[in-house]
């Protein structure tokens, strides 16, 4: 990559790393955020200013440990939030991904020296080769943690530095990572593997407590990851995995276009996996199986499996193809939002609704000829109802793709968030749920929604029974049910609404009661639950 140019004008307050340890021990690392930016600052500073190779590398390794610090602290700013990120949110993103390319570039300008035959630097090789790999990995995680694209450039810089050990000879040569929290055993293939897998499974789909989980399995399974240059018969005749070290883009398998291929063998990843969830399904405890005291069943399982489709076998059939697609949509996020929508009008309970609207409907069509809309619209401003332009870009019969430019108004979307959908060529809105979101590179929003089977239908809904004190009426969703799908007829409801067989009265034109039998699934704004009726 691109160095800055050196400078004598620099002036960096430390050179050597005794000086950088005085440095840090006046840090103020009770205020993150200003330690992050003083570390930056006098990174940027060492990073242009001419020093030894060595000196350069005693002052990376002395700092590293705060750098750690305050990376960590800082993330939590901005990770396990909603996208598009805010302006408080988008600034930490931005400092962390900063803080982390000065590291990288540090360790750059050593490599560098180590290509040029410095003696002293050549043997510090193996450390400078895995360091670099070790940040741009990290630069990378901090991505998926936030949920935003990786850039090409940062899969160009990892294939090339990996490269580059490889070209020193020390591309398998085990050292010490003490930052690593239980095995610090490492070599750069492992912190090559470790970048590459953690890109590799999915990590938009992920929850930050499974991200977790990932990278603590990967700082024990990565080594099991082999890069050679040779293609190698994984199981089942499964292709192999691809990196092309000349290119931009993650590996794949297929190597039609590698310029410079490794291939990556997964089998020994494979086989702890399925050992793994061959014992869970015996009734073995993850902690015994050493993964980790807070991972419980079935979650685990699941998790396991989700890795082992995604880093060893093929690419999965999918029971139902996605076709590709260009298509306008209009979505709204929020219940209430959805019901006001599907409704086509302001949600008044039972009772209050017929008299008070026939009579000014009677008025706006004596007047105007028409029913006014203007109610409506001042109803869903205040509310903060919003109905957002999309793209549809693929479909299956259980999910979409969409795509909101960043040009496009809209609100922040999680995870497990409930969403309307209604195309542009339809009356009708469908019923989803975020599987994941992701903000691209030039800014768009990217979702993956999965479609709740049923046409939806709005309606209201109250707790019944002798103990609940009379409540309001709330709005709530019905879903038909789909035969063809083994679908029952089911409720959206807020989340907390469902206590078991706990009974509820429903209206939507007539009232009717229905006992809550199960939660169906469960997001962060509502509760897909099944009902049957009481007589």
């Amino acid at each position: 990559m691109t160095l800055p140019e050196l400078s004598e004008s620099a002036s960096p307050e430390f050179t050597d790393a005794a000086s950088c340890r005085a440095w840090l021990e006046h840090l103020p690392l009770s205020n993150v955020a200003a330690a992050q930016a003083q570390i930056a600052r006098e990174l940027r500073e060492l990073n242009r200013f001419p020093v030894s190779a060595t000196q350069r590398l005693s002052v990376l390794e002395a700092l590293r440990e705060a750098v750690n610090f305050v990376q960590i602290e800082q993330a939590r700013r901005f990770s396990n939030r909603a996208l598009p990120m805010n302006e408080s949110e988008a600034e930490a993103f931005a400092a962390t991904i900063g803080l982390w390319d000065e590291m990288r570039l540090g360790y750059e300008r050593c490599l560098q020296g180590a290509a040029n035959l410095d003696a002293a630097m050549r043997a510090q090789a193996v450390i400078v080769c895995q360091r670099l790999l070790f940040y741009i990995g990290l630069r990378m995680f901090h991505h998926h943690r936030a949920y935003r694209e990786v850039p090409r450039a940062d899969w160009r810089a990892l294939h090339a530095a990996y490269a580059g050990a490889e070209k020193l000879g020390v591309a398998e040569e085990p050292i010490k990572d003490f930052l690593n929290r239980d095995i610090q055993d490492t070599s750069p293939r492992i912190a090559y593997a470790r970048a590459v897998l953690t890109a590799l499974c999915n990590p938009n789909e992920l929850t930050q407590r499974q991200l977790t989980f990932v990278a603590f399995l990967l700082e024990r399974w990565a080594s099991k990851l082999e890069v050679g240059p040779k293609p190698v018969t994984e199981d089942d005749g499964v292709p192999p995995l691809v990196a092309d070290l000349a290119g931009d883009a993650p590996p794949a398998r297929s190597s039609a276009t590698a310029r410079d291929a490794r291939y990556l063998d997964t089998r020994k990843l494979a086989k702890t996996l399925r050992n793994r969830v061959a014992l869970l399904r015996k009734g073995e405890s993850p902690a015994k199986l050493a993964l980790g005291e807070d991972c419980v069943q079935p979650s685990c399982e699941q998790l396991l499996v989700h890795l082992y489709r995604h880093w060893c076998a093929g690419k999965p059939t999918r029971a139902l193809e996605r076709r590709r697609v260009s298509a306008e949509a209009e979505a709204c996020s929020e219940l209430s939002a959805i019901h006001h929508y599907i409704a086509g009008r302001v949600f008044r309970p039972p009772g209050e609704e017929a008299a008070e609207l026939t009579q000014k409907q009677r008025e706006e069509i004596a007047t105007f000829g028409r029913v006014s809309t203007r109610e409506e619209e001042e109803y869903s401003g205040q509310r903060g109802f919003a109905m957002e332009r999309w793209k549809i870009e693929d479909e299956s019969a259980q999910g979409l793709r969409l795509v909101r430019t960043a040009a496009e108004p809209g609100k922040r979307l999680a995870h497990g968030q409930l969403i309307g959908v209604r195309p542009a060529d339809s009356k009708q809105f469908m019923l989803a749920h975020v599987r994941w979101v992701m903000t691209a590179e030039n800014g768009d929003l990217q979702a993956g929604l999965k479609l709740l089977p049923g046409i939806p239908s709005p309606l209201a809904v109250r707790p019944t029974g002798l103990n609940v004190q009379p409540e309001a009426w709330v709005p709530a969703l019905g879903l038909s049910a789909v035969p063809a799908l083994n679908a029952p007829a089911s409720l959206i409801l807020a989340p907390g609404t469902y206590k078991p067989k706990r009974v509820i009265e429903m209206h939507a034109g007539a009232s009717s009661k229905a006992r809550l039998t199960e939660v169906m699934e469960r997001g962060v704004d509502f509760e897909r639950v099944a009902y049957e009726a009481v007589p």
